[in-house]
């Protein structure tokens, strides 16, 4: 064979390994590519549905039905009932003009979570809702502010129900996501949000004053589960963002993309797990003051704050947690938890990460050995997952009556349903997924220099490099027909800071502090950056359109 003739069989076998193998670190297991998702040997992924919106939490019943929130409705249904057979699910029918995350089943009836209430309906032997219109209200009236807002569901086995409370705030600072602003004393918001509550599941009508503030000190807890091995409640807590920007003198860039940890907390009714005024530091395995209270990065926590008991990287995520108590998959899975995360927005410069399902192994109640990615490829590729750009979502996780595992993807709508089989054929490779070399990102077009740099020393923490946003979090610049609108409204924002709102159609929760701290040339280079960056196209802002603003603020 000639020289330049290998060229072409050179990269066609590459590209058939590489739609044939995708490999992780792993020293006991061969990960293969199955309908869209890397998962151990033995395993396969089936997408049994897709497109139904942003589906949250997932149940299955005794008989193999699925029923699935959606964070928003769609066609007015925000619950839908979907059935399964041979292989693929439909739709049966949706009912419950609400969005929202939570949904569980206890006790012949179904559970269903808004963000700021909790409802039931009776269901039938076959686990069917009787009655989509006699929905029961069991709590009412819960802190939705838009910000850390979903309400999970959890069920002990002596008749507790379990609702996490987010607090609203990213550190109970004084002035929220400010540079500088230092902590609220006591955080009041403490008494209605940052923990959760016990209630009863059968009692209607209960506020936050009929329940029980069951634990504390938790930022913002979406994945919940009840672990029957310990009867213990176990939590995944989101932990805070933006030190480095925050509190610039304190933490490197690389520092806030390795800290704090999300951390696992098995709870007992009492506990205080500290948050805001301390944080668990991955790296070095220890509780740290929060720089809102007082830290410097070094000082240590008090130690009457609940240590995790298990800590994984940070701004992950984790949106559900599941300890498996089936018998399909291998016996180490046996009374271990599934974790699935949603993935990162807050590592940049630093690539971001997450956008898969992990195992945590368990022995004796407690987290035993390292967690290993289960379940990748949900971003669709590695330069989506490093530029925070995932295809899909992990969100949800549930169980089947066979010991199946049901992952939800809450960006494109899907339901993946993943089977083990000793038997089933895979290929034992011994050779590597080729490495996707990546390019380096193309420099966006400097229109006006320090307005660029202004954008990332403020902006990009939030909007990004490349001005796409974070999903339901903070508002898009790219292709923005707010960013081009009227200058005036958009320097005030700068001025005066947003505290979120709806923007096309979407909301995004996260507040935008005031950026009053600038100079008058500096909001306007930094406007005019933006409005000529990213897919826009507008005029430049003067620092007299500016000034002129800022004196009728």
């Amino acid at each position: 064979m000639k020289k330049n003739d290998t060229i072409p069989v050179l990269i066609l076998a590459l590209a058939i390994l590489a739609s044939v193998v995708a490999m992780v670190k792993s020293k006991d297991s061969v990960y293969i590519l199955n309908t869209e998702l890397s998962l151990p040997q033995g395993f396969t992924a089936v997408k049994i549905i897709d497109s139904l919106g942003k589906v949250r939490h997932i149940t299955v019943t005794d008989n193999d039905k699925i029923y699935a929130r959606l964070a928003k409705p769609v066609n007015g249904k925000g619950t839908l009932l979907i059935e399964q057979q041979n292989g693929k699910a439909t739709v049966k029918f949706g009912f419950g003009n609400y969005g929202g995350t939570g949904v569980h089943i206890y006790k012949g009836y179904l559970y269903t979570s808004s963000n700021s209430e909790i409802f039931r309906y009776k269901l039938d032997n076959n686990g069917q809702v009787i009655d989509t219109t006699a929905r029961e209200t069991i709590v009412t009236g819960l802190l939705d502010n838009g910000t850390h807002e979903t309400k999970s569901i959890m069920m002990d086995n002596k008749g507790n129900m379990y609702i996490p409370i987010g607090c609203p705030l990213n550190s109970c600072q004084q002035e929220d996501r400010k540079k500088g602003s230092m902590g609220i004393p006591d955080c009041p918001l403490l008494k209605i949000s940052g923990g959760v509550w016990q209630f009863k599941p059968n009692v209607l009508n209960q506020t936050i004053e009929d329940g029980v503030r069951y634990a504390t000190g938790l930022r913002n807890v979406v994945a919940v589960d009840w672990n029957i091995q310990t009867n213990q409640l176990f939590v995944m807590q989101h932990g805070r963002d933006q030190l480095d920007y925050l509190f610039p003198d304190l933490y490197t860039t690389k520092q806030n993309a390795e800290i704090p940890a999300e951390c696992m907390y098995a709870l007992k009714k009492g506990d205080n797990a500290g948050w805001p005024f301390i944080y668990y530091d991955y790296l070095k395995k220890k509780k740290i003051q929060m720089p809102e209270y007082g830290g410097d990065g070094k000082k240590e926590g008090s130690s009457k704050y609940l240590n995790p008991i298990a800590a994984y990287p940070a701004h992950l995520a984790p949106n559900d947690i599941l300890f498996y108590t089936g018998n399909q998959f291998p016996k180490r899975y046996k009374n271990g938890a599934f974790i699935a995360f949603h993935g990162s927005w807050n590592r940049r410069p630093e690539p971001q990460m997450g956008y898969f399902v992990v195992f945590q192994p368990f022995k004796n109640g407690k987290p035993y050995g390292n967690w290993e990615v289960f379940a990748d490829g949900f971003s669709g590729s590695t330069e989506n997952t490093v530029s925070g750009h995932a295809a899909r979502r992990p969100c949800g996780l549930a169980q089947g009556p066979d010991g199946s595992l049901y992952i939800s993807d809450d960006k494109k709508g899907a339901i993946y349903k993943i089977t083990y089989d000793e038997n089933r054929i895979t290929q034992n490779l011994e050779s590597s997924k080729p490495e996707t070399v990546l390019k380096e990102n193309d420099k966006t077009s400097t229109i006006n220099g320090n307005g660029a740099q202004i954008y990332s020393r403020n902006c990009a923490v939030c909007h990004m490099d490349d001005g796409t946003g974070v999903t339901n979090l903070n508002a898009p610049l790219k292709k923005s027909s707010n960013v081009v609108s009227e200058k005036s409204k958009l320097i005030k924002t700068l001025l005066n800071g947003l505290k979120g709102g709806k923007l096309d159609g979407e909301m995004y929760s996260n507040a935008m502090p005031s950026h009053s701290f600038l100079t008058d040339k500096e909001i306007a280079d930094v406007l005019t950056y933006v409005r000529n960056s990213f897919g826009n196209k507008a005029n430049a802002v003067s620092s007299e359109e500016v000034a002129a603003i800022r004196k009728i603020k």
